[in-house]
């Protein structure tokens, strides 16, 4: 992982090699961690209309691989980086306290701690970091979008999009470009845990959009997004 982002700026991991960076307590705990995306709140915040996002939010901090929650508090992207929903302090609820606290989601934002550490050494904490539960549902035959906002960067120093579960969609190829627009990677997030590492420095990142294979059922695609500034911007 640390030579392909060194070299490319990104690395995209297979589930089964993410499970080897978790304990076996994470593991077993990944039903019930995955279970609470069935509790999501509304984005209420979306400037296209669409009533097809759900989500939770929160802010931590790691310092010497502990992971330290954040007193509760808005998200908020200039329109530099988010031009459709930027601009304005966005109140999610939060991620609930057994979620927030959960031993599979400090193993995941440590791992992508201590891969900083190696790519940035003597950078042993990570001062902001926010954790963001989606779920994208498109309705009946309509396409709905994971990055509505289109190919963009997040205005912080490190992005982690893990995939938590896909149920009857199609779609949702993750695709990565340099600073010139030009595509590096791309690449389907099809399976639990499968994930997305990138230097939000350098590079952009979208997700295309997503709709039901079989339009009488539901479906939806559902995702833990890490986003980390590794140096205090306060």
């Amino acid at each position: 992982m640390r030579d392909e982002v060194r070299r490319s700026g990104c690395t995209f991991v297979n589930g089964e090699a993410t499970k080897l960076l978790l304990t076996s307590e994470s593991i077993e705990s990944w039903d019930a961690f995955a279970e609470s995306w069935n509790d999501l709140g509304a984005d209420t915040y979306m400037a296209d209309g669409g009533g097809y996002r759900r989500r939770r939010h929160a802010v931590f901090q790691l310092r010497r691989g502990v992971l330290l929650r954040r007193e509760h508090q808005p998200h908020f992207q200039s329109r530099d980086y988010n031009p459709l929903n930027g601009g304005v302090q966005r109140w999610f609820e939060p991620i609930g306290a057994t979620v927030g606290a959960s031993i599979l989601l400090r193993d995941l934002v440590v791992a992508c701690g201590r891969l900083i550490a190696e790519l940035e050494p003597g950078q042993e904490n990570v001062h902001w970091i926010e954790v963001h539960q989606f779920r994208i549902e498109p309705h009946a035959d309509e396409e709905a979008f994971p990055t509505p906002e289109g190919m963009h960067r997040d205005g912080v120093d490190w992005v982690c999009v893990i995939l938590i579960k896909r149920l009857n969609v199609s779609g949702g190829t993750t695709r990565v470009a340099d600073m010139t627009g030009k595509e590096i990677q791309a690449l389907l997030l099809a399976n639990e845990l499968d994930l997305v590492f990138l230097n939000d420095r350098c590079l952009a990142h979208a997700v295309a959009p997503i709709r039901r294979m079989d339009p009488r059922r539901p479906g939806f695609r559902d995702a833990l997004v890490i986003t980390l500034v590794a140096h205090r911007r306060e």
